[in-house]
Formats: structure tokens, C-alpha cells, sequence
């Protein structure tokens, strides 16, 4: 039995991905001292600078072209009656009526002017239809503390996150437990990324049928974008970083994906201000990040467990909707001898469950006591955007004939567990606890 969900989907090859930039003249308010650093502040993917503490994106941009995007920039327009020189405010894009569909991915990026509701509505529904959105704020892309955050708060409201003022300035480590999902393809290949001046997220409760997961944790002092005082540009109040404050955060909505990435230096160009791409792991985090929001990596397990009783089930979770997991397409073997279980002795019903897919494997009849492994092969698997795994999947446990006088059951809780996971997704073990529910 399979049970798929009819979403839309974009095609992958040549995905255009449509990077939203500020107003002429409408960022660097704590740095810029003239027009022209007031523009070059905001990010633009056509700034390929490499002089010591540029703000561009080129480097970025070309990665992804390199890459197979196709990449372009809008600009938010000049306000009515916007001074000849000085700082600007901008005027937003009008999101509604445009034709959204063309576009695997949009950038709110160095946008600062306010959106309407419609506009708000028209992005949520881009998301909502298979879309991917990437969030990045910054001081210096707006004319004081709030402008940015708050250009991108209304957007971010319908996913239940909170985008806070630009503050600190820190490295994030996999060996510090920084990452606090360290599965995640966001951080697949990826050991430390760093940023100068971040504007973190705050997670709250996310609205029916978005999931949200902080993906790396936030440290040092928060800044809350509550100011209300112009005579200090209106700084909001600080905190110490909490549980459910993220760096990088990343949400499921409908069939589309929503990234938020706390800090702009992170993607700038060679010798770019404070960090840049070249640095550590930024460079595989950017390709992560773009890969997700575009749907473009291959399912990969997420979680599994073995779930004792009479049928014993194994459960294998993926990180995507997968197609092609069938009964000809799997296998399950005897680990000591090799020998292939017949297909009489075990079945599989394959579940969506939030944008997942679950693999539930019923192996009837007693086996013996031994080690067993399920394997699923390669180059038959593909989600839902038709990227095919190429490796194959295996998944080891262990029979005893003891638990739940079956002779499929778990290792008990505090017994050892041989655990192996490999680029091919093997995973032993099986602890008789509930699976981990991983957003990737």
C-alpha cells in the first residue's frame, strides 16, 4: 500500500533562484559614511569586490551558477519623493503580481522597505505551493536597528519565527555541540561556520501544518527588535540567547521549505568584512542551504528504529517523499550467513507523514536469533522532485528470541549496540524508544 501526496513541484534543472536587494542608497546606517557605501552594503550578487571588508555576493552567486542555478537580483525601488543624496527608505516589491512560479527559490536578503499584506500573503503561498524562502537580516542592510528585521518580520510571522536585531559576533561548532541537529543536510560535510553582527531567530509556536527546528543554536546576547526610541535608532532590549533561539532555523510548510541564516558576512566575497565564504565550512553550508530550499538533494534516512512484538517492525524514516520503495526494490538478509529472507516472510507499507515518508517493515515468522539487516537498494529510490539516491540504504538490528517471546525484537535499553552510520546510511541498533523525529 502507498499513500503519495499531490503536491506541486518545480523542475530542478536550471532552477532560478531571485535574490531581493535594497534600495539605492537605503542600507549601511552604522558604517556608511556616502551614497556609495550606503549601496554597496547591501549584498549584491553583481558586487564581486575582493578588497578587504567588501559586503558582495558574487562569489556566491557564481558558486551557485556553478551549480546549476540560474541566478538574478530585483531591487526594491526608490520611495516617492526619496532625497537625491542620503539615506533612502525604499519601496517595496509587490510580491502579488508577480508571476512567483517561475522561481525554485527567493532571497529576502537586504530588503528593507515594508510589505503589504498582499505581498506577505502572495510569498506564504509561493512557499505553501512547493516554493523555498531564505531569510538574512543585518543591520547594515537598513537606515537603523529595526529597519531590516522589521521588513522581514511579517513574512516570517506566518511561520511562527521572530527575526531579532543585529548583535555579536561568534563561530559555530559540531565539535561544541553547537549544531543542534547534527544530521541535517544543512550541515552535511559542514564542521564550523561562522558570522560577524548576527541577527538571530526566535522559534515560537508554529501555526497548523508548518514544522520549524532550530538547526543550529544562537549564543552570547540576543537583541529583541522591540525599540521604540528614535534617539538611539531604536535598539531594542537584550537578552542572554535562550533554548529557542537559532542561528539557522529551518520549516516545513505544505510542500515548501523555509531557511533562516543569521548573518549576511557569512556568503561575502574573498577578504569580505568580518568573514566570508572562503572561511571554514561556509562555502558547503551555502550549497547545503540552496539544496534544501530547492528540493535538490536525494532522500536520505532521517531516523530508524526496530519496534518490538508479534509481528516485530522496523521502521526507516526519510527525510523527503520517496518513490519506488517496494517489495522488488528491498531486501531482508541474515547477517551471519548472507542468507536472503524469503519475501513471503515479511512486507512493507509506505506512509507519508509530514512531507516524510515512513517505511514500516513487518517481518513475520521466527528467523532464529542472529543479526539481520534490511537493505534498500541503490538507484531505485527518489522523492518526490525526482532526485535518485544512488547508494544504498541498509539498516541493521539484532533477533532475540527473548523479547516479547518473539524472535524479532530490540537490543534492550543499556544493552550494547554495534552503531554504524556511513555514507551509504547504515545504521545499526534499535533501542526501543520512539524514532527521533529529525527535521532535514
Amino acid at each position: 500500500m502507498r499513500i503519495e501526496a499531490l503536491e506541486n513541484r518545480r523542475l530542478l534543472s536550471g532552477e532560478k533562484i531571485l535574490f531581493v536587494r535594497g534600495a539605492d542608497r537605503s542600507g549601511g546606517f552604522l558604517e556608511a559614511t556616502n551614497d556609495s557605501q550606503r549601496t554597496e552594503q547591501l549584498a549584491d550578487i553583481n558586487n564581486a569586490s575582493t578588497s578587504n571588508g567588501n559586503h558582495g555576493w558574487k562569489k556566491l552567486s557564481t558558486l551557485l551558477t556553478n551549480e546549476g542555478y540560474v541566478v538574478s537580483q530585483i531591487t526594491e525601488s526608490l520611495e516617492a519623493n526619496a532625497p537625491t543624496t542620503g539615506q533612502t527608505q525604499g519601496r517595496a516589491i509587490d510580491f502579488a503580481s508577480m508571476n512567483l512560479d517561475q522561481y525554485g527559490v527567493i532571497v529576502l536578503a537586504s530588503n528593507n522597505a515594508t510589505y503589504s499584506d498582499a505581498s506577505v500573503d502572495a510569498l506564504e503561498q509561493f512557499v505553501l505551493d512547493g516554493g523555498g524562502v531564505l531569510f538574512i537580516s543585518d543591520a547594515n542592510f537598513g537606515s537603523d536597528w529595526r529597519d531590516a528585521p522589521m521588513s522581514d518580520q511579517k513574512f516570517l510571522s506566518k511561520f511562527g519565527v521572530t527575526v531579532n536585531q543585529d548583535n555579536d559576533t561568534y563561530t559555530l561548532k559540531r565539535s561544541d555541540g553547537h549544531f543542534a541537529v547534527p544530521t541535517s543536510p544543512l550541515l552535511r560535510d559542514v564542521d564550523e561556520i561562522d558570522g560577524e553582527g548576527v541577527s538571530p531567530f526566535t522559534l515560537g509556536t508554529a501555526p497548523s501544518g508548518v514544522q520549524t527546528r532550530r538547526i543550529v543554536v544562537a549564543r552570547g546576547t540576543v537583541f529583541n527588535n522591540n525599540g521604540n526610541n528614535a534617539s538611539n535608532q531604536y535598539r531594542g532590549t537584550s537578552r542572554a540567547a535562550g533554548a529557542n533561539d537559532a542561528a539557522v532555523f529551518a520549516a516545513l510548510a505544505d510542500s515548501g521549505r523555509v531557511v533562516g541564516h543569521f548573518d549576511r558576512n557569512t556568503f561575502f566575497n574573498t577578504n569580505g568584512a568580518g568573514t566570508n565564504i572562503t572561511r571554514f565550512d561556509n562555502t558547503q553550508f551555502a550549497r547545503n542551504v540552496f539544496d534544501f530550499l530547492a528540493d535538490n538533494d536525494s532522500p536520505a534516512v532521517e531516523s530508524a528504529m526496530v519496534s518490538p512484538g508479534v509481528p516485530s517492525q522496523v521502521l526507516i524514516e526519510f527525510d523527503d517523499v520517496v518513490e519506488g520503495l517496494t517489495k522488488s526494490n528491498a531486501r531482508v538478509r541474515d547477517r551471519e550467513t548472507g542468507r536472503l529472507i524469503n519475501r513471503d516472510n515479511w512486507s512493507i507499507i509506505v506512509a507519508e507523514t509530514e512531507g516524510n515518508s515512513l517505511a514500516t517493515f513487518r517481518i513475520k515468522g521466527k528467523q532464529g536469533d542472529g543479526r539481520y539487516q534490511i537493505e534498500i537498494l541503490g538507484k531505485k529510490l527518489t522523492d518526490d522532485a525526482n532526485n535518485l539516491r544512488g547508494s544504498q540504504v541498509t539498516y541493521k538490528f539484532t533477533i532475540h528470541e527473548e523479547v516479547s517471546g518473539s524472535s524479532f525484537g530490540v537490543v534492550p535499553v543499556g544493552g550494547s549496540i554495534d552503531f554504524d552510520f556511513d555514507e551509504d546510511d547504515a545504521v545499526s541498533g534499535g533501542t526501543g524508544v520512539s524514532p527521533v523525529n529529525v527535521l532535514e
